[in-house]
C-alpha cells in the first residue's frame, strides 16, 4: 500500500501557485498605471522545458543479515547499516513549468527516472534555471525500496534461515537533488 501525504503535496502546489499570482497581478497593475496595455506579443506566458540529467536521492535499500544478539539462543534478523549506501544515483527526465518573466525559477518540476538498481522513480519539486539550458532541481522522490517479508521482524528469531533470500519491496518517499540540461522548450 502506498502511503503518500497528498495533503502536503497539494498544500505545496497551492502555495507555489499562489506565490506567483500576486507578482503577475502587480506587474499588470503597474503597466496599467503607466498607461500601457499588454498586447499578445508583449504579454509573458508560462512555458514548459523538457530536461534530462543526473539525480541523487535518499531512496536506499536497507540491508539485513542473520546474526547473534546477546541473550538470544538463536540467530536473529539484524540490520547491517555499514553495508548500506548513503545515496542512490540515477538518470531522469523532467518537465519544468516556468513563467517567461521569471525564467530563472521553475516552481513545478515533474520527473520520471531510473535508479542504479534499475527501479523507476517519480520526482516532484522545483528547479533553479541557470540560463536557457542548465538547471538544478530538488524535491521529493517516490520509489520502491527493499523490505522484510511479512511476519519477519528485525531483532526477532526466524524459523527459516533462507527468509532473507526473498525480500519484498515497499513504496516510500525521500529527498532528491539533480542537475539537468534542457533539450527542448515548448511555448
Amino acid at each position: 500500500m502506498v502511503t503518500i501525504h497528498s495533503r502536503m503535496y497539494a498544500a505545496a502546489l497551492v502555495t507555489l501557485l499562489c506565490a506567483a499570482g500576486p507578482a503577475v497581478a502587480a506587474d499588470r497593475v503597474n503597466d496599467a498605471q503607466r498607461g500601457r496595455t499588454s498586447s499578445s506579443s508583449d504579454s509573458a506566458s508560462w512555458d514548459l522545458a523538457l530536461t534530462g540529467g543526473f539525480v541523487a536521492n535518499g531512496l536506499i535499500d536497507p540491508k539485513w543479515a542473520l546474526g547473534t544478539v546477546t541473550g538470544q539462543p538463536t540467530r536473529v534478523v539484524v540490520r547491517t547499516t555499514d553495508q548500506e549506501s548513503s545515496v542512490s544515483l540515477g538518470l531522469a527526465m523532467f518537465a519544468q513549468v516556468y513563467h517567461e518573466r521569471y525564467s530563472w525559477i521553475a516552481p513545478l518540476s515533474f520527473g520520471l527516472g531510473i535508479r542504479e538498481d534499475s527501479r523507476a522513480t517519480l520526482y516532484f519539486g522545483s528547479a533553479l534555471r541557470f540560463g536557457p539550458h542548465a538547471s538544478f532541481t530538488g524535491g521529493i522522490a517516490i520509489g520502491s525500496v527493499s523490505a522484510l517479508p511479512a511476519g519477519v521482524v528485525e531483532g526477532r528469531p526466524v524459523a527459516d534461515t533462507n527468509v532473507l533470500s526473498n525480500l519484498v519491496t515497499r513504496t516510500t518517499h525521500s529527498w532528491f537533488a539533480g542537475v539537468t540540461y534542457t533539450f527542448a522548450s515548448l511555448r
